[in-house]
């Protein structure tokens, strides 16, 4: 239930650091709902999140992002005192022709301070066609929950008038841990988002309708894994 840099966001910044000879990238955010494929991983709360990224002109990059985070209310039975996400990544990014990208990465996503090991480890292959990326993610033991998680996705992002961005995406969530009626999570479901993009003054911009077609079962409207619809803004600065 974690987010670092969207894989979308961290090939482009592959591409800008290869064509800017950079070695390291860094990025400062703050968001008004810290939400990760479609489920709110903040309490419908603000998050200040952030990470620096290494890149080398041969393929390889590496790198850490972390966000706070706030799953349970205080005294809730099911707290498990995890405040804050601290994610590390190492991959590869190729170029087959100047429209054709793929990258490979290996994530793992630990909760300093919880009172029981959730750490795990995912990993994502992506292909980039132009302003389209495809890419499936999948966790062996997901939160240690003793089976698997996988999602797939799809980005597609605009070029607008006057500097806008703008990206569709859909995904699926799938796999073993929706089968164990003990877990949060008891069906597949799928999310989808509308984002719109702009840097001002230095600083990114980011304005997003976020919602999932969880029916209303599962559906949590507000607060805690809230996981209906949603408006996010982020502000962020790179560096």
């Amino acid at each position: 239930m974690k987010k670092l840099l969207t894989n979308a966001v961290l090939v482009a910044s592959l591409i800008s650091a290869t064509s800017a000879q950079a070695e390291f990238s860094g990025e400062i955010s703050l968001t008004n709902d810290y939400r990760f494929r479609g489920v709110s991983q903040s309490g419908e709360e603000a998050a200040i999140q952030g990470g620096i990224s290494y890149f080398h002109d041969s393929g390889f990059y590496a790198g850490w992002w972390g966000s706070s985070v706030d799953y349970y209310a205080a005294g809730d039975s099911l707290d498990n005192n995890e405040s804050f996400e601290s994610d590390y990544y190492i991959g590869y990014y190729g170029e087959l022709n100047e429209n054709l990208t793929y990258d490979a990465t290996l994530y793992h996503y630990t909760y300093p301070g919880s009172a029981t090991d959730v750490d795990y480890s995912e990993i994502n292959v992506g292909v980039n066609y132009k302003a389209l990326r495809v890419s499936y993610w999948h966790a062996n033991d997901y939160f240690n929950m003793g089976d698997y998680y996988s999602y797939i996705e799809a980005d597609y992002t605009f070029e607008l008038p006057n500097e806008f961005g703008l990206t569709l995406h859909a995904g699926h969530s799938f796999g073993g841990i929706f089968d164990d009626p003990n877990n949060l999570w008891l069906e597949e479901y799928t999310d989808y988002s509308v984002t719109l993009n702009k840097s001002v003054a230095g600083l990114d911009l980011s304005l997003a309708y976020m919602d999932t077609d969880i029916d209303d079962l599962y559906s949590v409207k507000k607060d805690y894994f809230a996981n209906s619809d949603a408006v996010v803004f982020s502000v962020s600065k790179s560096f």
